[in-house]
């Protein structure tokens, strides 16, 4: 156990004292950015729930009236999901000239859907389409709160752009790339960890307000447990993923690759069976307790969300074992 946790193991380790303070600094901000994009991401969920909601029940006009009043509501899931795009290829690119090119594009996208926020505020508050700063739905400060989240994420897409333009050559970033540059089968792989993000994005927001709906009497106690744990469990094995080994060094990578996917295989095979064992006790617990955590799941009194939570893990590893198996017989 002691070789996988060894600091000759990581190129954080080998680093200086300096290049340690900016990867540490990027590192929080990468996950500052991550509990921003999951909540963002979950509110928009809601949000389409509700005109889903609305549709179902033949109010057409209801719904798209909803839809373009909560708006600003999807733009801060579009800048929290950039920033945290920004950040991670900003830490991951070797190539100067490709950082700073990359900062300056997403800075521009970034502080684009910021000025559209603060823009469509503004004008929906002259035309009547909210009346007024405060109106209280679907958040308590709506639309105040986005309209302040804009702000901040305009002023971060323009520190982005300065950066890069004037900034860059007197504040240099001196951690090195610390990621697999994947060459084949680019597409699917970054199709792929999208997916995965994604559901690692509804599961952790997922985790957390469960944790204040889900009814742990009345019988559900077991199913509500398992519920959290397999809505946490994409996110824990992302970080893993992002924080361990893309932290290693090229040779470790290819070493511990095998043993890391049998260990998250071993994990998901566990979590998905409690899961199901769970479920199996209880067969009426998701659509009794489910729409309160799961809105767009339940809103046709299905459990599918669920179902793709659950099963993103063991796709995750199965592919990284293959991948472990063919670096194996390589070597």
């Amino acid at each position: 156990m002691k070789k996988f946790f060894s600091k000759d193991n990581f190129i954080f380790c080998s680093l200086e004292q300096k290049e340690k303070r900016v990867s540490l600094c990027l590192s929080c901000v990468m996950m500052l950015a991550f509990v921003l994009s999951c909540f963002t991401f979950f509110n928009s969920i809601y949000v389409i729930s509700d005109c889903v909601g609305s549709i179902v029940c033949a109010s057409i006009d209801v719904s798209l009236k909803d839809l373009l009043r909560s708006l600003p509501i999807f733009l801060t899931c579009f800048m929290s999901i950039w920033t945290l795009l920004l950040c991670h290829a900003f830490f991951r690119n070797v190539s100067e000239e490709r950082r700073n090119k990359s900062l300056f594009k997403n800075s521009i996208v970034i502080s684009a859907f910021a000025l559209i926020a603060i823009l469509y505020v503004l004008i929906g508050l002259i035309v009547g389409k909210y009346s007024s700063m405060v109106e209280g739905s679907p958040s308590p400060l709506y639309p105040l709160d986005v309209f302040l989240y804009a702000l901040l994420f305009l002023a971060i897409g323009v520190c982005g752009i300065l950066y890069s333009k004037k900034f860059s050559a007197k504040f240099p970033f001196v951690g090195p790339s610390r990621g697999p540059i994947v060459s084949k089968a680019r597409f699917i792989y970054c199709f792929g960890v999208a997916i995965w993000m994604l559901v690692s994005f509804f599961g952790f927001a997922d985790f957390f307000v469960g944790m204040f709906i889900i009814d742990f009497v009345h019988g559900y106690a077991f199913y509500g447990i398992m519920l959290l744990v397999a809505m946490i469990l994409p996110s824990i094995l992302l970080g893993v993923w992002e924080f361990y080994y893309n932290e290693l060094k090229e040779e470790k990578r290819k070493e511990f690759l095998l043993p890391l996917a049998i260990c998250s295989l071993c994990v998901s095979v566990v979590v998905l069976a409690l899961y199901f064992v769970a479920l199996g006790t209880n067969l009426d617990a998701p659509s009794n307790m489910g729409f309160g955590v799961l809105p767009i799941a339940f809103a046709a009194s299905v459990n599918m969300a669920t179902l793709v939570v659950v099963f993103t893990p063991l796709i995750v590893s199965i592919v990284a074992l293959i991948k472990g198996l063919l670096l194996r017989r390589k070597k």
